[in-house]
């Protein structure tokens, strides 16, 4: 009987527990928002198969202030960055080297992931969201290519 009493217990302290979890996130006002991508009326990134390892080189058309960054790929999805453009003004840029922080891995896929800037001309993944044009995130991919 008294065993009865305390998994009763236990029952109603933990029911208890998950209800107050529960309530917190129900009423909680101070969420962050949501990281999505945003449509700034254009842009768009030309980036081709690359041969050095160690930088990247492409072309971009900007409609809002940005940056670039560069991707190792996770299958078909952008995974760590390993190098950012400087901060880049509106407008259509040739040429653009990126020095990355790690050497690409010839044969992989990398991913160019245009994002605008919030204001403050710093890199802030968190704060800099990605651009899309015509519902499509702008991320052209290319490949780390063998060294001649």
């Amino acid at each position: 009987m008294n065993m009865q009493k305390i998994s009763y217990s236990g029952f109603i302290i933990i029911a208890g527990i998950i209800i107050i979890i529960g309530l917190f996130f129900l009423t909680d006002t101070d969420r962050s928002p949501t990281y999505a991508p945003v449509d700034v009326g254009g842009g768009e990134i030309r980036v081709s198969d690359q041969k050095l390892i160690d930088i990247v080189s492409l072309s971009v058309d900007l409609s809002a202030p940005g940056f670039i960054s560069i991707h190792k790929s996770i299958g078909e999805a952008p995974g760590k960055v390993i190098g950012v453009s400087n901060y880049l003004t509106v407008g259509s840029y040739g040429g653009i080297i990126i020095v990355l922080q790690e050497m690409m891995t010839e044969g992989e896929t990398y991913i160019a992931l245009l994002h605008v800037d919030d204001g403050d001309g710093l890199f802030d993944i968190q704060k800099d969201l990605p651009v899309q044009v015509n519902g499509e995130v702008v991320r052209p991919s290319f490949m780390a290519l063998p060294q001649e």
